[in-house]
């Protein structure tokens, strides 16, 4: 999925902010991060404005195995293909003031489509368009970005402009279109993720200097938009809320914040890009010990360190990143302590091979996760994937992919196939999964 951003972006010229310095600013804009893949960079006149406006709409085909697809209690099971599509629509615009300073503001629209079969026309009508991404920006070649709203931060920003992760060789290893057909999908614990840029914050990124570049980022609320005035503080869930007495408030992180740096270079004929970042985070606090969700003593606050590393030479290029710190699953999700006792630090990290070579790119990835995983587990999780897949960029426009996906979750105390079942039954969750894309973008 995120490779799909990355090549509508970039054919969009719907970069963030400073689109006017591509070499100063080439990994800080995405939707996402498209201009360091070499995105048309657009400048204005002083006192002049460009408007941006573009989209894709992705086909997907999808072949299954999956142990939940078939009840172990019923005769309920899956048919083990399916399509899925969707689209997503940028719009935009950048201006530049007399004393060359930048200026613009960018916006990601999405179709929430429904996933309850029934009616095909009933539930198109009841698809909605929703905001994915809303910010403005100012920008300097002397002094940097800044970027204002529902926005990515620089790990994002940085983490998502490399190869590291082993989501730019098809539409993104367990980050990809393969959840759109398996229902126990790996948990993603990298930090290019709705979690991560669908926080309303304030973002600065350094200029790149000599192939290096920093930013930090601060989100008072894991809230992304505001739609009006905030509700009583007696009654919850409110973008400001700190302190409250519902249990999915206090799973709430807020003051986030994001430091990170990135190094680009060469190491003779071997091109180097590395970076590394922590993000750190309080929790909404419960206004009494019964506010806190069942078995939970405690919610912990985010503070995960990353760091990924990629060497290339001649096209062919090894990476990995790794990651870990006080949180459980996605990116951005908090870890509670348990009245139980049992406690886990999340480790992960992800290793792997890619070659480029003309409008071709393939690669493979093994990706590992070790966490606390649900509450009710009488063990932790965990959570081992491995994927091999390509891309083929037919024309400008028009891209290819293929990917096969294996993945494997384990805890004990849960019932990854049949809900309502025993607790002690299914213990283990197995994917395989072959999926074709076809997408296009203007």
């Amino acid at each position: 999925m995120r490779n799909y951003l990355l090549a509508s972006a970039a054919l969009l010229g719907l970069v963030a902010a400073n689109t006017a310095q591509a070499a100063t600013f080439a990994t800080t804009d995405p939707s996402r991060n498209a201009s360091a893949f070499g995105t048309t960079q657009t400048s204005p006149d002083p006192g002049k404005i460009i408007v941006h406006m573009g989209g894709f709409v992705s086909v997907s085909v999808g072949i299954v195995n999956n142990n939940s697809d078939k009840s172990s209690t019923t005769a309920a099971k899956h048919q083990p293909y399916g399509l899925a599509t969707y689209m997503r629509l940028y719009f935009g615009m950048d201006g530049k003031l007399s004393n060359g300073m930048m200026y613009g503001a960018k916006t990601e629209m999405r179709t929430n489509q429904q996933a309850t079969p029934g009616n095909p026309s009933a539930n198109s009508t009841a698809a909605t368009l929703y905001t994915r991404r809303a910010y403005m920006y100012v920008a300097g070649d002397n002094w940097g970005l800044v970027r204002m709203g529902v926005t990515d931060g620089p790990l994002s920003l940085l983490a998502g402009s490399s190869i590291t992760t082993g989501e730019a060789y098809d539409t993104g290893h367990w980050d990809g279109d393969v959840c759109d057909f398996v229902a126990n999908c790996l948990s993603w614990v990298f930090p290019v993720v709705g979690n991560e840029y669908d926080s309303a914050k304030i973002t600065y990124m350094t200029p790149k200097m000599n192939g290096f570049q920093a930013g930090i980022s601060f989100a008072p609320s894991s809230v992304s938009t505001n739609a009006g005035a905030d509700n009583l503080a007696s009654t919850g869930l409110s973008a400001r809320q700190s302190v409250s007495t519902i249990g999915s408030d206090t799973t709430r992180p807020r003051n986030y914040f994001e430091v990170a740096a990135k190094y680009t270079g060469n190491l003779g004929p071997v091109a180097l890009d590395t970076w590394a970042g922590y993000w750190g985070s309080g929790v909404v606090g419960a206004a009494t010990p019964a506010a806190l969700p069942a078995g939970v003593t405690k919610v912990n606050g985010l503070a995960i360190g990353y760091w990924g590393l990629s060497l290339t030479y001649q096209g062919f290029s090894v990476f990995g990143t790794v990651t870990g710190g006080n949180t459980n699953g996605q990116a951005g999700t908090t870890r509670v302590s348990l009245a139980s006792g049992r406690s886990k630090q999340q480790q992960a990290g992800i290793v792997g091979v890619q070659y480029s070579s003309g409008p071709y790119t393939v690669g493979t990835a093994y990706y590992q996760v070790e966490r606390q995983g649900s509450n009710g587990g009488t063990g932790n999780r965990v959570e081992r994937g491995f994927d091999i897949g390509g891309t083929y960029n037919v024309v400008s426009g028009l891209d290819f992919f293929l990917g096969y996906t294996y993945g494997t979750i384990h805890q004990n105390g849960v019932n990854f196939v049949d809900a309502a079942g025993p607790v002690t039954a299914n213990n283990k969750a197995s994917t395989n999964a072959l999926v074709g894309t076809m997408l296009v973008r203007w």
